[in-house]
């Protein structure tokens, strides 16, 4: 569970729907708020919280702050030591996070560095505390950290600074951003300080773990990160959603993606692409009319049904993102896990694909069949394919461009991303329960599905055959020589044992049908492509022809 908003909230919104945390961040969220209703009402809602869910561990985030005797003096900082007493007196497991500034995308008024940039690039004179230092971290190195604390079940009952172990001065922040925009700043120096130097100790382990490390170009690319789109204009994310027969749960996965969408605003731009394969219920018009309330959503519908693979096939044709990610409607796959995905991207990252060792709602035998499978084809194939993995995953543009270059009809993607290379990184997550209905995916649709990734990645099958049948023929050479002898020396002996026989030729039989069948199979998938076929015909695009795209 998760009670606020502010960028903080946004970043850490895949907790909203679990049930085993709750994480407060509560709506006020910059440091010159005064009005004393406001403060009672957040001080009225933290104690709701903790009473309403007294088994849940509590995360509060506060500030670090807490520890500058100027600022302690701020009704902002009286508030949180108040709420920090409150939860250490009440609460049965906690954890007390205190934040530094952030490098984030947030109100100008919650922030320090986006009140410098607002005021820089609007050429506003400001007032700038000649000896003031600030502590600054990123928000996704504060998720990064505070979900290996909880993943882990780390300091329990703690107080802890998540915070940089380097401190800035406010003038060499200035200067940072002057530099990043290459302006110049208007501010008159005054002579005062103040200081924020928080206790990293406890969490230097996980910092270290987690390979966070504040270098000297930590705030020019947490910058770079957070404040390009006002040098260059906002990226473009390509939602490619492949669906079919989703009629009762497209519209819940819309609102989710859309809301995790608007987050990432201002720095992203987007479009969802849906791929109809030709569904029987209701989805097309369902998606119609979300195509005329926003023109952000664009939809491709087959001409029949072709099939999922083919589906995410033509939202990468048809995308023209900066960034793409392939998403499932049925809302197992969080749309919420998107945010880590691009963390992920941000660090240079070219492929981010979602790893779910958990999954709800799923067949015991199941499970086990897919993790047998992963493993089998992980031994089978030359290209290194990640165990636990599925279609989510982001793409960056140049892994986009590699896979339209690829048109062969037998299409397994998660073994086409791994095969184009790039730098790659799984994220971890928790598969749900599907939102709605059942899966439209037969058991005869997995096995086809589990032909096509083993015979498009691996020849191995087919040597296999050959060596099987080489070992065969050798023992069946050295038992005829054997036989031969011992009726060279006792012609007295006869062959025996007709039910043996028998088996041995039916054994034999078997083993040349099965290497016939496999030879067939790859023979098919030939057969199949050089037809040079058109992967999919597309019947209606709706938004499509607005991004030019034929």
């Amino acid at each position: 569970m998760l009670i606020g908003s502010g960028a903080i909230a946004d970043r850490f919104s895949e907790f909203e729907l679990q049930t085993k945390y709750l994480l407060y961040v509560g709506d006020i969220n910059h440091s010159s708020i005064c009005d004393s209703k406001v403060i009672r009402a957040e001080e009225v809602s933290l104690v709701k919280a903790l009473q309403t869910h007294p088994k849940c561990r509590f995360i509060y985030f506060s500030s670090c702050s807490i520890v500058d005797e100027e600022a302690q003096k701020t009704e902002y900082v009286q508030h949180k030591i108040r709420m920090e007493e409150f939860i250490r007196a009440s609460a049965e497991n906690f954890l007390i996070v205190r934040l530094p500034q952030l490098l984030a995308i947030s109100d100008t008024k919650s922030s320090l560095v986006n009140t410098l940039v607002d005021a820089i690039i609007n050429e506003r004179r400001f007032d700038l505390w000649k000896n003031a230092q600030r502590n600054l971290i990123d928000i996704d190195d504060v998720h990064a950290v505070v979900t290996l604390i909880l993943t882990k079940n780390l300091l329990k009952n703690s107080t802890v600074d998540v915070a940089s172990t380097c401190q800035t001065t406010v003038l060499q922040l200035v200067q940072e951003i002057e530099r990043f925009f290459g302006t110049t700043a208007q501010y008159t120096l005054v002579d005062r300080d103040s200081i924020q130097a928080p206790n990293v100790t406890s969490i230097q382990p996980i910092l270290d773990e987690l390979c966070i490390n504040f270098s000297d170009t930590y705030i020019q690319t947490g910058l770079r990160k957070y404040f390009s789109y006002l040098k260059n204009g906002p990226s473009l994310i390509s939602i490619i959603v492949p669906t079919y027969n989703e009629e009762h749960g497209i519209e819940e996965f819309y609102r989710r993606t859309k809301n995790v969408l608007r987050k990432l605003s201002p720095r992203f731009e987007h479009e969802i692409i849906f791929v109809n394969d030709c569904s029987r219920d209701g989805t097309l018009s369902k998606l119609k009319l979300l195509s005329k309330s926003d023109h952000a959503v664009k939809v491709i519908d087959f001409s029949r049904n072709f099939g999922n693979q083919i589906g995410i096939t033509a939202g990468i044709d048809a995308c023209r993102g900066d960034i793409a990610i392939v998403i499932d409607d049925d809302l197992q796959d969080p749309p919420e896990i998107i945010l880590n995905f691009i963390a992920n991207w941000d660090k240079g990252y070219k492929v981010v694909y979602g790893v779910r060792p958990e999954r709800q709602g799923v067949n015991p035998f199941f499970k086990v069949a897919a993790k047998l499978y992963y493993r089998v084809i992980g031994w089978l194939s030359e290209t290194t394919i990640p165990n636990d993995t599925g279609d989510f995953r982001l793409i960056d543009r140049i892994v986009v461009e590699t896979l339209k270059k690829i048109r062969e009809e037998n299409r397994y993607y998660r073994g086409l991303v791994a095969w184009v290379g790039f730098r790659q990184i799984g994220v971890i997550y928790e598969r749900d329960k599907r939102y709605s209905g059942v899966s439209a995916f037969s058991l005869k649709k997995y096995i086809n599905f589990a032909i096509t990734g083993l015979t498009s990645f691996t020849e191995r099958p087919l040597y296999f055959s050959s060596l099987f049948g080489l070992v065969i023929t050798s023992i069946s050479f050295v038992l005829a020589l054997v036989l031969v002898i011992g009726k060279i020396i006792d012609p007295a002996v006869s062959v025996r044992g007709w039910t043996s026989l028998i088996v041995v030729f039916l054994f034999f039989g078997g083993i040349q049908l099965l290497s016939t069948g496999i030879l067939g199979i790859y023979i098919s998938k030939i057969y199949r492509e050089i037809k040079g076929r058109p992967l999919y015909i597309v019947q209606e695009t709706i938004n499509i022809e607005r991004s030019g795209h034929e």
